[in-house]
């Protein structure tokens, strides 16, 4: 029962019950006890995300008295959080959105070869150190793909190279040492430059062409016209 684990988000923190330690206790508490796959226990059938148990049980498990813990049950079922029935056993309490806590590491498929390579792939996905640049790397150019119809190969590949750079130590890229990284905003920004250093490229290459042209045409590029120049009442 304590092989495993569950995923828990970061949204919980904005959950109602986040700062009523007993609800909170007896909430994370249940998650962990839940079946993760149906079982049977003394002729009752206990479903995923189940678990059979009792308010004795739970305040002995918890260190909660079972008062508190009644409480607790209430106000988790006053939100939708758990529902519970009462057997000849004891009382088998489900946990509403258990999948919720669950992550699925494969697809059930009609070949057990194809689904075998495709748990191992998933393992070693999971089991990759997130504080790892090579992965952060990785993740920042996936985020990129989603642009590429809109920005072009060429654009976000010199995106990417630049936010990438590593820094002096190695531990952390350009984009990590930003107070904020908004991608699609950084995206606009980086292409408007282009843009506009494009402009000014294409305006003074136009202008050495006119250049060159009025040269070639014998065209006086100053002010003064040649004529006058040394012309009228010179002093010597």
């Amino acid at each position: 029962m304590n092989n495993g684990w569950i995923k828990i988000h970061r949204k919980l923190l904005d959950w109602e019950w986040y700062d009523e330690p007993n609800t909170f206790r007896l909430f994370i508490h249940l998650l962990l006890k839940a079946n993760h796959k149906p079982k049977n226990y003394r002729g009752v059938n206990i479903e995923t995300g189940q678990i059979m148990t009792g308010l004795n049980l739970l305040a002995e498990q918890t260190g909660l008295t079972v008062q508190k813990i009644r409480t607790a049950l209430n106000n988790l079922k006053a939100t939708s959080e758990i529902t519970s029935k009462t057997t000849n056993k004891g009382t088998v309490i489900q946990i509403v959105k258990y999948s919720d806590y669950q992550i699925e590491t494969n697809k059930t498929t009609n070949k057990q070869q194809t689904n075998n390579k495709q748990t191992t792939t998933n393992n070693n996905y999971n089991n990759i150190n997130k504080d790892n640049i090579i992965y952060r790397e990785a993740e920042f150019k996936n985020s990129l793909q989603q642009y590429l119809d809109t920005y072009g190969e060429k654009m976000l590949n010199n995106f990417y190279l630049y936010w990438t750079e590593k820094k002096p130590k190695g531990k952390k890229m350009k984009f990590e040492m930003e107070k904020t990284f908004d991608i699609s905003r950084r995206l606009m920004r980086w292409s408007n430059n282009n843009f506009n250093n494009k402009n000014d490229k294409d305006e003074k290459r136009k202008q050495i062409s006119d250049f060159e042209t009025r040269i070639r045409n014998g065209e006086n590029i100053f002010t003064t016209p040649v004529n006058e120049i040394g012309s009228g009442n010179e002093q010597t």
